[in-house]
């Protein structure tokens, strides 16, 4: 853990992850869950999801499906200007799981996650067909399969998923001000990306979300920031002479 030392300017110790929500088809029924995601990306443009399978009771079976949302989806599209595409997660057999780029490679909608009734991801535009692993049921409008993201799994709960360019360095340092010691945070965002602050008191700690200022002096009310793909400034309240704060990525259910 890292202690914020008042006499240090500036500490290069922020960890990226993201957090957010999953939804999946299971027993025909929506499933919200809770993702916290902080691996260590082998290059600093990717981003990679941390999942526990125990979290998600759709990938705990084999033929199990999740999709996770980091952008607004207008019917079966992403609206302009978006940078990520949902991604599903599959469940195989003997413990293989797939991540999968969800823009179908026909005419780019939106795909659902793995259906078993099915035996495939229909595109809800112009039922192409995809199997477990992303590759083209025949007969499909689309040619072909979608592209696949790398994952690796422990072999018994820990899943890590590199999605390309998701990933930011985030940098903080400490302001005396008017209304007291702040902690000041400035990472780069993406257009229509949502991101939040959390706090944790160690590395183990899936940490709580903390309200911010986008002013140094202003009042610490906000809670969530809209990403322009500029670099933005946020300012925390310190409650804490010891811990890490840290910039998550909205995932929403959808």
């Amino acid at each position: 853990m890292v202690q914020q030392d008042p006499s240090v300017s500036r500490r290069r110790f922020i960890k990226q992850f993201v957090v957010g929500t999953a939804f999946s088809i299971l027993a025909g029924r929506d499933w919200l869950g809770t993702l916290v995601a902080d691996c260590t990306p082998t290059t600093a443009a990717n981003g990679v999801l941390r999942i526990r399978i125990s979290d998600f009771p759709a990938l705990q079976a084999d033929n199990g499906s999740v999709r996770l949302v980091f952008n607004p989806i207008n019917g079966n599209q992403l609206p302009s200007n978006t940078a990520f595409y949902p991604v599903l997660i599959n469940r195989a057999g003997a413990g293989q799981f797939f991540a999968l780029n969800s823009r179908c490679t026909h005419e780019f909608c939106v795909v659902p996650p793995f259906d078993a009734g099915q035996d495939a991801s229909v595109c809800p535009c112009h039922s192409s067909m995809y199997r477990i692993d992303g590759t083209v049921i025949a007969g499909s409008p689309a040619r072909l399969p979608l592209s696949k993201f790398t994952v690796s799994f422990d072999g018994v709960d820990l899943l890590c998923i590199q999605i390309p360019n998701l990933g930011f360095s985030v940098s903080g340092s400490t302001v005396q001000n008017s209304v007291g010691p702040r902690f000041r945070l400035q990472f780069p965002t993406k257009t229509r990306l949502t991101y939040e602050v959390r706090f944790r008191q160690s590395a183990s700690d899936a940490g709580s979300i903390v309200p911010f200022s986008t002013t140094d002096i202003g009042a610490a009310t906000v809670t969530e920031f809209t990403g322009n793909n500029s670099v933005a400034t946020l300012y925390v309240d310190r409650t804490a002479d010891a811990g890490f704060y840290s910039v998550a990525i909205q995932a929403n259910a959808g």
